[in-house]
């Protein structure tokens, strides 16, 4: 492999404005491999017309109560910031250096490139994509204390409009306890520009002061894209803000994250509105290597691959494959397997294991969103409950010594297989901290396998759950009738689990070869709970 063999600074490519700097800087980069590019400390801006009017059309309310409807998919034009095409080798120094994005749109772009490494970046919003709120007063509540009536005053950066989208997905923070709180919200009223009255039910813990967060959309385009690339690494890169996913990975291979922080900016306690990352149909080993996780819209990480329906068939060994995920793939480009690829053919009600396949030609379909495969030998007749999904494209994951607080959903979220998950520390997330489970519903797979889960320290997280399965460390498949064994080998050994108010630290269905060891558990009822597994060990 080369070495860096040439240096330069941002400072080299003078322009009318930061975004058109940076265009120039990856220009040359992509001309010049294996080069390093400093920027000096300070704040930039990275903006477009584009994505200016996008955000305005947003909170315009233009696109509607939901506007993940109309920006999530693969046709909604956008903008890239810095972009990493066709570059190999590039280590981008910015420590110090804070992206202040002025709009909606993909402030950084690491896609159709190789051995690259950006380091010390942080990327935050001119506008903020949630806006902010102190419950100022409480108009009234019922005996019980169950049902509020609240007034929320906005920070003045904080401002919108009636038709402006919201009501989507809220986070409630209590600071001087250091943790968030969950009480639904019912209705609104909208009083001007910087208030609005809450209707509540469940609000024992609402209460004067406590911040109110809302989102303006679910998913968009995420702060940081991973894709079509190899060999890469953030580094020291901090996310504290974005209308969509923190870092999302896809069909690339070997990407380490060491130290990534995905917080929120210094005063605030929600940073993205969705995933602190998320990986699909990666190769390679993608690790995390003591990363900070904190008040972001939805799980730390997910990784996974999608399982595909097949929805037309030309013989017996030919089909049409299409990826059916309620949101469509992450990246919102088609997934589909390459040639000599192993593809599993799976019961989408049971996750049993029914067939694999080598594929041996494939032709993918991007307007059709859908792809033509070629199998070695026949399907069964009857395919309209069974899905293939590639395993070929599944990578070995290793997180270890990240730390995860106060994020919504669960934590980790495993769909893959030959996993380590060691010595990472999860405080007051709102779900599950380790969740090991293919998901039928969104079309995630595949049935896990390999995973050893060492370590970790597990506390007060699922208080607000309100299910009877597992606080600390959930393993199960998914789907409707899963009665069988289809994930296999799980070790689950020295963690400290304390989870008081949930009912078992650690809940495990559906395995086959599972090792439970010398775990400390605090939980409302019984520590472990097993059940639908084979060849099972467990000791105290």
């Amino acid at each position: 492999m080369s070495t860096l063999r040439n240096k330069v600074n941002l400072r080299d490519f003078p322009a009318s404005d930061d975004s058109a700097a940076f265009a120039l800087a990856m220009d040359y980069l992509r001309e010049h491999p294996y080069t390093t590019l400093v920027v000096d400390p300070g704040e930039y801006t990275l903006t477009s017309e584009l994505a200016r009017e996008t955000q305005r059309a947003v909170m315009a309310g233009e696109y509607g109560f939901n506007p993940q409807r109309t920006m999530f998919n693969p046709k909604f034009a956008y903008t890239r910031g810095i972009c990493f095409a066709g570059q190999k080798g590039t280590r981008l120094e910015a420590y110090g250096v804070t992206l202040m994005v002025d709009g909606f749109m993909e402030p950084v772009s690491v896609r159709d490139c190789e051995d690259v490494t950006v380091c010390g970046l942080t990327i935050d919003h001119k506008r903020k994509p949630y806006s902010r709120a102190i419950i100022t007063k409480i108009e009234s509540e019922s005996e019980d204390g169950k049902n509020k009536v609240a007034i929320a005053e906005f920070d003045e950066n904080s401002a919108f409009i009636e038709k402006t989208p919201r009501f989507l997905r809220s986070k409630y923070y209590d600071a001087v306890n250091e943790r968030e709180i969950f009480p639904v919200l019912e209705d609104e009223d909208y009083l001007d520009s910087r208030h609005l009255r809450l209707y509540y039910t469940r609000a024992e813990k609402l209460k004067e002061g406590i911040e109110y967060y809302t989102v303006h959309t679910y998913h968009s385009r995420p702060a940081v894209l991973i894709e079509n690339a190899k060999n890469i690494t953030l580094e020291d890169v901090t996310i504290n803000s974005q209308p969509g996913m923190g870092v999302v990975g896809n069909r690339s291979e070997n990407v380490t994250l060491r130290r990534l922080s995905v917080v929120p900016s210094i005063g605030h306690h929600f940073s993205t509105n969705t995933d602190g990352t998320h990986f699909t149909s990666m190769k390679g080993l993608l690790r995390f290597e003591n990363c900070f996780f904190d008040c972001q819209g939805d799980d730390f990480v997910n990784v996974h691959n999608y399982y595909h329906a097949i929805v037309k068939r030309e013989g017996d060994c030919v089909c049409y494959m299409q990826e059916k995920t309620p949101d469509g793939t992450h990246a919102q480009s088609l997934d589909y397997p390459d040639v000599g690829d192993t593809l599993e053919l799976t019961s989408r009600s049971t996750m049993a294991l029914i067939d694999t396949f080598k594929v041996l030609e494939c032709v993918p379909m991007p307007d059709e969103w859908m792809c033509k495969v070629v199998l070695d030998h026949p399907l069964p007749s009857d395919t309209e409950d069974l899905v293939l999904a590639d395993v070929t494209r599944l990578p070995r994951v290793e997180v270890i010594g990240c730390c995860a607080t106060c994020h919504h959903a669960r934590s980790i979220l495993i769909k893959t297989r030959n996993v380590l998950i060691e010595n990472n520390t999860f405080r007051n997330v709102h779900g599950s901290a380790i969740h090991i489970a293919p998901e039928a519903s969104w079309y995630e797979g595949v049935s896990p396998a390999d995973v050893v889960i060492r370590g970790n320290r597990i506390i007060r997280c699922a208080e607000d759950w309100h299910d009877d399965m597992g606080a600390g460390i959930m393993v199960y498949a998914d789907a409707d009738d899963a009665d069988n064994c289809c994930i296999k080998n799980i070790t689950i050994e020295d963690n400290f689990i304390e989870v008081p108010y949930t009912s078992h630290g650690i809940y495990v269905r559906n395995v086959d070869g599972l090792r439970i060891a010398r775990n400390k558990i605090i939980s409302q009822n019984e520590p472990v709970f097993v059940s639908i597994c084979e060849n099972v060990s467990i000791e105290e």
